[in-house]
């Protein structure tokens, strides 16, 4: 929709020019709570593996595919189904996902084998992908531009938030009640959290004025935004955006951009997921105990929530390439120093935060960047589809862990050999500079 002498207030304009409103920080905090489900779901699996293993019978390295369901169930989620929030809008697609998710978990105690397991976690998988890309997506269109990928990496900081109370809560939770327990009371929070969303959370401002622009929604939401102001008056920038779909990412316009993404998302999902399913294991047999195997593979999370909000801010500020290519540098000394620190006393404790900046907290920030790059219409496709795209790197990380586990890899030399992905993802960050150096205002 153009401007005319009715319609004088662009929309993102009117965002960044107001103090953020509780509203926004509805938005925020939702979200962040959507978002939470994820780490919590994925490390909660990694950490069960070792029960399974000695209720089932069956050795860790075969638990594999099943760690790698998930991951591309979460792929495809966000490739195929959180498309949709573009077309049908980001609010009902959150509510749905995420009753499905808490009847997928609930589903998931009742597993009895590891086929079963599988199919049940690729279930929730897909339903983890499309609530995540669509609570990155609502969330970047409420946040004004000079904020922008701070806030989106604050509100991803649950991926990491959700992870990190699993870490200390699944144990406890298997010592009273068993592996299913963790599953089942990871079913019935999405459950009670679709009520709260449903109640509260709003539709995306920016999506409907520029696909529905007559929807009374726009009004009541302007009346929370930004009370005064005449829905009459408001409009959205017009994109350039030819079609709703995946091609449109690969458009002269997006090409490069959309590549680039795709290509760090890979090698860095790898390296990220490889740690989050196989790190508990990885310690236990370097003899950490399991309790402090559970620990020490969230500090990779800690690590990951204080890299991106560092890491964020120097996007916001316009450092994008120099902040991302420390952060791996940082990794990659942790991750070579892992082969010749004893994994004994304090060292390899700082070495997973050291890691966590440099791997999740550059996730977050590739997470926020394709919140910022793409236009309102194709938002959660280009989300959906660099995080689909991305978790090739994730499915791929189980099934290479699990190998190196049976053909007993040292650990230390496992972390060792990481530093080659981190370095490939550093290499893709320097080509970041003429695309990403200013993202376009959306």
């Amino acid at each position: 929709m153009e401007a005319n002498s009715a319609r004088t207030l662009e929309i993102s304009q009117l965002i960044d020019q107001r103090k953020l409103s509780s509203l926004q920080i509805t938005v925020i905090v939702l979200s962040a709570l959507v978002v939470w489900l994820d780490g919590y779901h994925i490390q909660s699996m990694a950490l069960i593996v070792p029960a399974l293993s000695a209720q089932w019978g069956v050795e860790s390295s075969g638990f594999s595919m099943v760690l790698a369901s998930a991951l591309l169930g979460i792929a495809i989620g966000g490739a195929f189904l959180a498309p949709l929030g573009d077309r049908f809008g980001r609010r009902i697609l959150l509510i749905v996902s995420t009753v499905l998710l808490g009847l997928m978990s609930i589903g998931t105690s009742f597993a009895s084998n590891t086929l079963q397991l599988l199919i049940w976690r690729f279930l929730t998988g897909l339903m983890l992908g499309t609530s995540m890309t669509n609570a990155t997506a609502l969330t970047s269109e409420y946040l004004p531009g000079r904020r922008r990928a701070a806030l989106v990496t604050l509100m991803f900081s649950g991926v990491s938030i959700g992870a990190f109370t699993s870490g200390f809560v699944a144990p406890v939770i298997i010592e009273n009640f068993g592996w299913k327990g963790v599953f089942t009371i990871g079913g019935a929070v999405p459950l009670l959290l679709s009520v709260v969303l449903a109640a509260a959370l709003p539709e995306s401002i920016k999506l409907l004025l520029s696909s529905r622009p007559k929807d009374p929604r726009i009004a009541k939401i302007l009346a929370r935004l930004a009370p005064g102001i005449d829905p009459l008056t408001v409009y959205v920038k017009k994109q350039v955006v030819q079609k709703q779909s995946v091609a449109e990412l690969l458009s002269k316009t997006y090409r490069k951009g959309t590549l680039l993404l795709w290509m760090v998302f890979i090698f860095n999902m790898f390296v990220l997921y490889l740690l989050v399913n196989w790190l508990p294991t990885l310690l236990t047999t370097q003899g950490w105990s399991a309790s402090q195997a559970s620990k020490g593979a969230v500090m990779i999370q800690a690590g990951g929530v204080v890299g991106g909000l560092v890491l964020s801010w120097c996007v916001d500020k316009g450092k994008t390439v120099g902040a991302m290519l420390a952060a791996y540098i940082v990794a990659a000394a942790a991750l070579g120093l892992f082969t010749i620190l004893p994994a004994s006393g304090p060292s390899w404790w700082v070495l997973l935060v050291m890691v966590g900046c440099g791997v999740s907290g550059t996730q977050f920030v590739l997470n926020a960047l394709s919140a910022i790059y793409y236009p309102p219409l194709i938002r959660a496709t280009g989300i959906g589809w660099a995080g689909g795209i991305g978790r090739i790197g994730a499915v791929l990380s189980p099934m290479v862990g699990g190998w190196i586990i049976k053909m007993e890899v040292a650990p230390f030399a496992v972390l060792g050999m990481l530093v080659i992905p981190v370095a490939i993802c550093a290499i893709g960050v320097l080509m970041f500079r003429s695309t990403f150096k200013t993202a376009p205002e959306h």
